[in-house]
């Protein structure tokens, strides 16, 4: 117990009391935070700041003064990826559309000026109004600066006319725009005197170069965009809808875009029409493009490109995809672009039953004329399953195919086209394609000028060339009337038909045609390839000569050897020939001694020292036995020639001796004839170390015979 009479905390029973005291200090400090939490979220929410009580009071007019800057921003809340950028100027977007003009969060929160129909007034807002209303800054007599950004609503029209500079702020802070949200937005200048449209940053004191933080753009959605004598640059990031100039519809409500004498430079897209209606882009120049130059998508209907320069697109240069029908391409030139020059991809969206209901078929209505394509990386032309396509009086000249058309489609023509490439096919045609027809053309490709793979075609009154293979190939059981054309070129046939293909052909010319065998044309095709053939060729020549030279020296083997057999038997029938008598056989010893007279017995005075007879009558004795010729005789010159055979061993010494072996006869030939040891080891074929043995084994045993005379 304490002294003041209290329980202590252990009495208590209480054994953790700092813990317990840190438990609530964290609790009360949690519900500090989430109280000053919901507060701070529920201001931004509702007034679009964190801190409202904290901002200038805004004026009662629909201008604001002064946006907002960066660091009344929470940077956490702030877009990091240009994909967050566009989903930012939508949220932006939908979220004025439910506001009044008049309402401050336009201007505190979404920095953003709307424009609304004005009664009793037909005219549009100008840049007076916008002046006016704080979102344009006018720097001198011909250039504003646009410092917020405008969205026009349906009814009301915002125009910029005459010629001079409108700048759209945007940099790595921010950027604005001009969207007319169900309006109509009109940017035009003079014959003479053209408007520019850019981006400005004004810490570079330039356009905006950098789209990866986002970059001004002018946009139409269920409304219209008109624009002409104007140069639009440096525009739009990411997105088709921020991509620079653009104009997107609704099922409710279609957009419509009149495009005329306006060059556009460096921006994301060239132009991007969405679900449009009607939309056109005439006499203009579209160029360096980061994407595509001009896209047509998501059902846009009627579509006209008329007298344009589209160049330097880093996708393809028109780009027509997702149902979009009715596309008119006309004296239009397409050059340079990093894709297709002219990709159309009319495809069905579906191939069954699918939850949006879309159609089966394909795309209908394309139509190429009078245009030309060229110097494009992938092609340059390709459609894909589009009905009712014309292609008249182009020219298309491509390093890859001039002109691919993919089924399935029914109802193609190609007329009058000049249709060129140096590496691939000058026209494709493959897929399940019916009524199709191809004339009065001049195709030229590098193998193959014409190719038809499963379609259904009319070739007629053409003109084709290749290199060399063949002018019109057909595959995949493709079907062909080809009549009155002209062929011109080198290949095995003019027409080549493979995998059930079929074709009727009249009054084609083939003058001009040359002959060659198909594989030579391949050949020549990969050079290296006869680089190839040649090494490959000597290794085949070589092996059935190197087989046959194996079997002549086989031949040649064989009769050595039977060569040598018979001169062997020639040299033993000419010993027996030459000595008719028989053969000298050394005598028994018993009948030697029976032969040789007694020898008197020798005293010890008679002998010498070592027992070596020394008297008359031994040494009378020795000399009466027949002496052994072991050894060359005293006087004996060494053979002065080297024998060849075995006659000439039969001279001097040896002359009418006979031998009751070879072996005999080779040791006298040593130690009588003179010759060495390895002249007759070579000739009687036998080791040198042998005859070198049998030589010393003579000279210490002089019994073993020399021969007989």
């Amino acid at each position: 117990m304490a002294d003041g009479g209290g329980l202590t905390a252990v009495e208590r029973g209480d054994t953790h009391p700092a813990l317990r005291g840190v438990a609530r200090v964290i609790i009360v400090i949690a519900v500090v935070v989430l109280v000053v939490g919901v507060v701070l979220v529920g201001n931004f929410v509702h007034a679009g700041s964190f801190l409202p009580w904290l901002r200038e009071d805004a004026p009662t007019g629909p201008v604001v003064a002064g946006a907002p800057t960066a660091d009344a921003t929470d940077a956490s809340a702030l877009p990091k990826t240009p994909a967050e950028l566009v989903a930012a100027e939508d949220a932006r977007l939908t979220a004025v559309a439910a506001l009044a003009p008049d309402d401050p969060a336009l201007i505190d929160q979404w920095n953003t000026v709307v424009l609304a129909p004005r009664n009793g007034q037909q005219w549009g807002y100008t840049v007076a109004d916008l002046e006016a209303l704080g979102a344009i800054h006018v720097d001198d007599d011909r250039t504003v600066t646009l410092v917020r950004n405008v969205v026009v609503r349906p009814g009301a029209e915002l125009d910029f006319l005459g010629g001079g500079t409108l700048r759209l702020a945007s940099s790595a802070a921010g950027m604005t725009s001009i969207v007319a949200w169900g309006g109509l937005v009109a940017i035009s200048g003079a014959d003479d005197d053209l408007l520019t449209v850019t981006s400005w940053d004004d810490s570079a004191a330039g356009p905006d170069l950098d789209e990866s933080d986002g970059r001004a753009y002018i946009r139409a959605r269920d409304g219209g965009l008109v624009v002409q004598n104007a140069d639009v640059r440096d525009l739009g990031f990411w997105s088709g809808r921020t991509g620079g100039l653009a104009v997107t519809g609704t099922d409710d409500d279609r957009a419509w875009a009149h495009i005329a004498s306006i060059k556009i430079s460096d921006s994301h897209y060239g132009l991007f029409l969405s679900d449009t209606t009607k939309a056109g882009i005439y006499d203009s120049a579209i160029t360096g493009s980061t994407l595509t130059g001009v896209e047509v998508t998501n059902g846009a209907s009627d579509t006209t490109i008329q007298g344009t320069t589209i160049s330097g697109s880093g996708g393809d240069g028109v780009s027509v995809s997702r149902q979009s029908t009715g596309t008119t391409i006309t004296d239009t030139t397409v050059d340079g672009s990093a894709g297709w020059g002219i990709r159309i991809d009319g495809s069905a969206l579906a191939d069954g039953p699918t939850s949006g209901g879309y159609g089966l078929t394909p795309a209908k209505g394309f139509t190429l004329t009078g245009s030309h394509v060229r110097n494009s990386r992938e092609g340059g032309v390709r459609v894909i399953s589009t009905d009712a396509t014309e292609i008249r009086a182009t020219d298309v000249d491509e390093t890859r195919s001039a002109v691919l058309i993919e089924g399935p489609s029914t109802g193609l023509i190609v007329a009058d086209a000049d249709l060129t490439s140096s590496e691939l096919r000058g026209l494709d045609i493959t897929g399940r394609i019916t009524d199709a027809t191809v004339s009065d053309s001049r195709i030229a490709g590098r193998r193959i000028a014409l190719e038809l793979a499963g379609a259904a075609v009319v070739v007629r009154d053409n003109d084709m060339r290749v290199a060399s293979g063949f002018a019109v190939e057909l595959a995949e059981e493709a079907r062909a009337d080809i009549t009155g054309n002209t062929f011109h070129g080198v290949g095995q046939d003019a027409v080549a038909s493979w995998s059930g293909s079929r074709t009727m052909q009249a009054d084609n010319d083939q003058t001009d045609w040359t002959f060659q065998w198909a594989w030579v044309g391949w050949m020549n095709e990969h050079p290296m390839m006869w680089l190839w053939a040649l090494v490959l060729l000597i290794p085949a020549i070589g092996a059935p000569v190197l087989w046959r030279r194996r079997r002549e020296h086989q031949k040649l083997r064989q009769l050595l050897h039977e060569a040598l057999l018979r001169h062997g038997e020639e040299q033993v029938a000419a010993y027996g020939a030459a000595d008719p008598t028989p053969r000298w056989a050394p005598p028994d010893l018993a009948d030697r001694e029976r032969a040789a007279p007694p020898s008197p017995t020798p005293s010890r005075h008679a002998t010498g020292w070592r027992g070596t007879p020394s008297t008359p009558a031994r040494a009378h004795a020795l000399s009466a036995a027949p002496a052994p010729v072991t050894t060359p005789a005293p006087g004996i010159r060494p053979a002065p020639h080297r024998p060849r055979s075995f006659a000439d061993l039969r001279t001097g010494p040896l002359e009418g001796r006979t031998f009751a072996s070879l072996q005999q006869f080779a040791v006298a030939a040593v130690r009588e004839g003179g010759y060495s040891v390895p002249t007759i080891a070579r000739l009687f074929r036998i080791p040198q170390w042998r005859l070198q043995q049998w030589v010393e084994e003579a000279a210490r045993n002089p019994t073993v015979g020399g021969g007989r005379r």
